[in-house]
């Protein structure tokens, strides 16, 4: 009894919140979301606006991420299915699966082999009880039969190494049998029909035509198959030359323009819109066109619109990715500070074993040091081809004391280090829907006031000294490392659905059209 109230009071608290999410189920409201983003490609030098140095984005609680599912997919529980490639069993199955060997090379029983040519098939009479089928076929190639009704039809002609033809007769001496009594002599049929010699030469094209030089046969495509899984622990040495790849993805370089998903009408979650669904590409097309824009990113999405509090915003990012060459330059960074710490090492040690060498007077202690101070210019600007008689006559002006072999070498001089950018994407923010009685968007971007490809170009810039003198102790001339700026984007608008509305930048542009979308109806369940 009491189990019984029990489960009747349990029953009752939760029916009011099931209802309540059904209820709230059935009332949401379904956007399709579609926005362009592009850069202006104007002079920015003419602005007369001032932007901040810096700016950071607002932080989100929750944030849905779909451009990340889209291009990096959660790859793991496909990489466990995968056979690793060092297993003993991997290279044996992708042989058997992959090569279509011959039928020749699997085993085949005596009916089988009967099976491949049954009109071939020769008559046991026609050949003798207990006569070997290989000696006859071999007899069969060099012996000349003679005409059937001639009594001498027992004798052969055969051709010796003289070329001269010399009858032989059948029957074996009996001092040549007593010589050789482990030869078994061959009994040959006295009378072979047309019939019969037509069967024998038709068994030996067949014969040639299986025993013939085989090929294998691989298929035009690599099956997945082929794919196998490298043990963690290699990887692992790989990745440190290599930091760009992951164990279980890659990185992306650069998002691609158009988005394409996979729609799914059952889906009850935020998820991205497939090409067919998206209606502004007439748009993008004249952005292509346009001098003075590049479309960067063409997206759509289908979602809930929520209250404001509820509501979660979209990350959203286009362009370049920043961290990839920041990471191939930090590496190479790295190699060069090792490179030079043991070039430094090794001058030290060279510098001394020069100070360990007798020395008898202070000009022989000024030779060497000279010496020393020539190798390591020359070691320097090992590229200098020109102008090769003034950087001696400039030297030769020096003071050449025994403190240059004090200072540090030239080739211990460490580069600029390069710095870390300041977002991950050429444009990177948040996009945002909500309901107040009306639709309104809150859009928060940030980008970069300079791509990567103009960034490539300062740094190629030619920096010319204001002095004709080489001076090869100064660093003036040395590249300095140039930071892209981060240039605000913020919109928050009441929106029409259905409407293309545009928003306008000096660095970039945003074109968003929102459109109500109906989910259909399940369909009824038949009842069995």
């Amino acid at each position: 009894m009491k189990l019984t109230q029990l489960f009747l009071c349990s029953a009752v608290l939760t029916f009011p919140l099931t209802l309540n999410a059904t209820t709230q189920e059935n009332n949401d409201r379904w956007f399709d979301v579609e926005i362009i983003l592009f850069s202006q490609l104007a002079d920015k030098s003419q602005l007369k606006e001032n932007f901040p140095d810096s700016s950071e984005l607002p932080k989100h609680r929750r944030v849905e991420d779909l451009l990340s599912r889209y291009l990096n997919p959660d790859i793991r529980t496909l990489k466990q299915l995968l056979p690793q490639c060092d297993s003993p069993h991997y290279v044996g199955d992708l042989a058997k699966k992959n090569a279509k060997l011959p039928a020749l090379f699997s085993e085949k029983s005596l009916a089988q082999i009967s099976q491949l040519a049954p009109e071939l098939s020769v008559s046991n009479q026609a050949i003798g009880l207990g006569q070997d089928s290989t000696n006859l076929l071999d007899s069969s190639n060099n012996v000349t039969q003679f005409s059937a009704n001639n009594d001498t039809a027992s004798q052969h002609v055969f051709t010796d190494n003289t070329g001269l033809n010399r009858e032989i007769s059948s029957t074996v001496p009996e001092n040549s049998a007593a010589g050789n009594s482990d030869i078994n002599t061959i009994a040959l049929p006295t009378i072979l029909s047309d019939k019969e010699r037509a069967n024998i030469q038709r068994l030996v094209l067949a014969a040639e035509q299986e025993f013939q030089r085989l090929k294998f046969q691989y298929p035009a495509k690599t099956e997945s198959i082929l794919l196998c899984r490298i043990d963690q622990a290699y990887f692992a040495d790989y990745q440190v030359e290599n930091p760009d790849f992951d164990y279980y993805g890659f990185a992306v370089d650069k998002v691609p323009l158009l988005i394409d998903g996979q729609e799914n009408i059952d889906n009850n979650k935020t998820h991205l819109l497939s090409k067919n669904s998206l209606q502004l590409n007439d748009i993008i097309q004249d952005l292509r066109y346009s001098k003075n824009f590049r479309p960067m990113l063409h997206m759509g999405w289908r979602q809930v619109a929520r209250p404001e509090k509820q509501s979660v915003p979209v990350k959203v990012y286009a362009g370049d990715n920043f961290v990839i060459p920041y990471q191939k330059q930090l590496t190479k960074f790295n190699d060069q500070k090792n490179q030079q710490k043991s070039h430094l090492l090794t001058d030290t040690s060279k510098k001394n074993l020069l100070e360990s060498l007798p020395v008898q007077n202070q000009t022989e202690q000024l030779q060497q040091a000279k010496k020393a101070r020539l190798e390591q210019i020359i070691a320097q600007i090992a590229q200098v081809n020109e102008n090769t008689d003034e950087l001696l006559a400039a030297l030769d002006q020096q003071d050449l004391s025994l403190k240059l072999t004090d200072q540090m070498p030239l080739a211990a001089t460490e580069n600029t280090p390069p710095i870390a950018p300041i977002q991950q994407w050429f444009i990177e923010g948040f996009f945002n829907i909500h309901l107040k009685h009306y639709l309104f968007i809150t859009a928060d971007f940030n980008i970069l006031d300079n791509s990567l490809a103009e960034l490539a170009t300062a740094k190629l810039a030619p920096r010319l000294p204001t002095d004709a003198n080489v001076n090869l102790n100064s660093t003036e001339n040395a590249s300095t490392p140039i930071q892209a700026k981060a240039i605000r984007f913020q919109q928050n608008r009441r929106v029409i659905s259905g409407e293309v509305h545009y928003f306008d930048h000096p660095y970039m542009g945003m074109i968003v059209q929102i459109r109500p979308y109906t989910k259909p109806e399940p369909e009824p369940k038949e009842s069995l």
